[in-house]
């Protein structure tokens, strides 16, 4: 769809009103800002695909990650945006402006722009469950030296669990698209008996994420190939699973 979401059908988070059962249809393009080194504005636009006008709130966080790699967002002046409220006529459009503050980091700040749906007055008094949307726009503010480094910190089955720790060690952000697993059996090392596709998320500049997956039958397995793939790197490796790592 040439970077445009449809909000209709993939929300981020979804606050629920009491109301009419069904979400407004409106959608944002890009739906990623990267801004280089010096660069202090842009923008994003707002269209209603909806038959009635829609009306939005947006706010800005800063956007960090814990040791376990959650998200934590918290407020921020460091990002400046215009309208902060405003309604959408139906088939219209709403361009949002942002700017940045002086900012030249040495490593990447990350940011989220959220744009948030308000139920109508009407759709208030309604009785059903309606699902109102709220899209939150990663805004990267790159850093003065582009580097992409990574490190994995641990690679175990413990407990019959698959255990995989990525630390980035680089000055800016990558998105882990996902981990493929595929066991291979004990009596026949070709045969494939287990196959797993875990899905992955951001991780930004200094930060760390863990990922597990419990391994179905893995005492039938002698090891796992391991596939890693990335928006900026991928690596396979190979897993190999005494029995003892399977047991509870």
């Amino acid at each position: 769809m040439n970077g445009l979401i449809r909000f209709l059908l993939i929300p981020f988070s979804i606050l629920f009103f009491y109301n009419l059962s069904f979400s407004a249809e409106w959608r944002i393009s890009p739906i990623k800002i990267e801004l280089a080194p010096g660069e202090k504005s842009a923008s994003i636009t707002v269209f209603n695909e909806d038959k009635a006008p829609i009306s939005f709130q947006v706010k800005a966080m800063e956007w960090t990650q814990d040791h376990n790699g959650k998200d934590i967002y918290t407020v921020t002046g460091d990002i400046i945006f215009f309208p902060k409220v405003f309604t959408v006529e139906p088939a219209k459009e709403r361009l949002i402006r942002i700017g940045v503050k002086n900012i030249n980091p040495q490593k990447e700040k990350t940011y989220r722009l959220f744009v948030e749906e308000i139920p109508s007055e009407e759709a208030k008094e309604g009785v059903a469950v309606r699902i109102a949307l709220r899209f939150g726009i990663p805004v990267f503010i790159k850093p003065l030296k582009e580097e992409i480094k990574w490190e994995i910190k641990k690679k175990a089955v413990e407990k019959g669990t698959f255990i995989l720790e990525i630390e980035n060690t680089g000055t800016q952000h990558f998105y882990l698209n996902y981990i493929r697993l595929t066991g291979k059996g004990k009596e026949n090392p070709q045969k494939e008996v287990f196959s797993r596709e875990i899905k992955g998320w951001y991780i930004l500049s200094g930060t760390k994420r863990v990922f597990q997956e419990k391994i179905d039958d893995c005492d039938k397995i002698s090891s796992i190939n391991l596939q890693v793939v990335t928006d900026r790197f991928s690596f396979d490796d190979i897993l190999t699973v005494p029995e003892e790592d399977c047991s509870p």
